[in-house]
């Protein structure tokens, strides 16, 4: 298995190459091509499941990304937790700010709602259960049934919801058809499995599991399996797996707190982000070109835009907001806006950066779009 980069190299890439990528999400943004990413880097070593890194990327934009034709994004909704007092409740939003409604009562530790894939119905974590109600917030139910479940996820085609629970006495993958019925255990292992997804297509389930060293210490693996369990494969140590819409390749949180992409055959490894600050929350564009996430490698938190496609993987910060926090982005089911937390604000961006606009909301956790 081979890291593709060369050790030590130094390069320009000129910013116009992630053009092609924002373009082809809406066919209108472009990037201004009069300036360059540069930086050093060095390479890991190629060696899988231990990965050893040294680092000396630097990203140096000098450029910004300005669209020459205005893309008037889709009418959206959002869907988010916002807490008060210690009691929390979901909300939806339309991504222009407007029609904020509340759609559950004030409860202890709810968040991570998640849209299911028609857009009907809405998952999210209650601790120490999962619930499910319908868009409009009606037809609340408690799926788990008191028996604890965390990290819930749709399937594609809407019917069952993978997660993981600590009703064996340890962690545990599970899923359960949407109306509560047919829970089916899916690991059976004497350490944590937790944080499943489902892939794009339906077929597999990627999760991380607990390995402990002979010395006490532990680490996380990414594995793989079918959707019903079987053909269990473990890749390399991560957390945060998470699949390309395309299906082609899971990225997830490496060594270093680096992004990390492999391909679904195991083969392929990258360091993505390949810098010497903290990446994390980051979240894939509808085309699988991008990846935008957070970083604090310029003290404070802000948001990059990585370009996958792009050789050497340039990088650029979209937020530079000067001191505030920006993190938890998402893309927009048509790819051309962002929604993230700014000191843990509710904020919308354009993909590119331009038109930010804060809502004046606490959020908490995760944020997810309408389909």
């Amino acid at each position: 298995m081979s890291f593709m980069k060369s050790r030590n190299s130094k390069f320009s890439i000129i910013i116009g190459l992630i053009a092609i990528f924002l373009s082809a999400c809406n066919g209108q943004m472009t990037i201004e091509s009069s300036a360059t990413i540069s930086f050093t880097s060095a390479v890991p070593p190629t060696t899988l499941p231990t990965i050893t890194l040294t680092s000396t990327a630097t990203v140096t934009p000098n450029a910004t990304i300005t669209p020459t034709a205005t893309t008037i994004p889709q009418p959206g909704k959002l869907v988010f937790s916002s807490c008060k007092k210690n009691m929390c409740a979901i909300y939806s939003i339309n991504n222009d700010g407007s029609g904020l409604t509340k759609l559950t009562s004030d409860m202890v530790d709810i968040f991570n709602p998640q849209w299911s894939p028609d857009g009907t119905k809405i998952i999210f974590e209650g601790y120490p259960n999962i619930y499910l109600m319908n868009a409009d917030g009606s037809d609340l139910i408690n799926l788990t049934r008191k028996a604890e479940g965390r990290h819930p996820d749709w399937s594609p085609d809407g019917k069952q919801i993978v997660f993981n629970s600590l009703r064996s006495g340890i962690n545990e993958i599970y899923t359960i058809n949407a109306d509560g019925t047919g829970i089916k255990r899916l690991t059976n292992n004497p350490t944590d499995d937790t944080n499943p997804q489902w892939s794009p297509d339906g077929s597999r389930i990627v999760y991380e599991t607990t390995k402990y060293l002979s010395t006490g210490l532990w680490y996380y693996e990414i594995c793989v399996m079918n959707y019903d369990g079987t053909e269990k494969k473990e890749f390399t140590e991560g957390v945060n797996p998470r699949w390309s819409p395309d299906g082609s390749h899971i990225a997830f949180l490496g060594p270093y707190s680096n992004i990390f992409m492999i391909k679904l055959d195991g083969t392929e490894l990258k360091n993505l982000s390949n810098s010497n600050g903290s990446d994390f929350d980051f979240s894939w564009s509808p085309n699988s070109k991008l990846i935008a996430f957070a970083t604090n490698r310029d003290s404070n938190a802000e948001i990059y835009l990585l370009c996958v496609d792009c050789e050497d993987n340039p990088q650029i910060n979209i937020t530079k907001s000067g001191g505030k926090n920006d993190h938890k982005p998402f893309w927009s089911p048509d790819g051309t806006q962002i929604a993230f937390l700014s000191d843990d604000t509710l904020c919308v961006m354009n993909a590119d950066g331009s038109q930010r606009k804060c809502f004046g909301i606490k959020a908490m956790g995760s944020i997810d779009w309408k389909p």
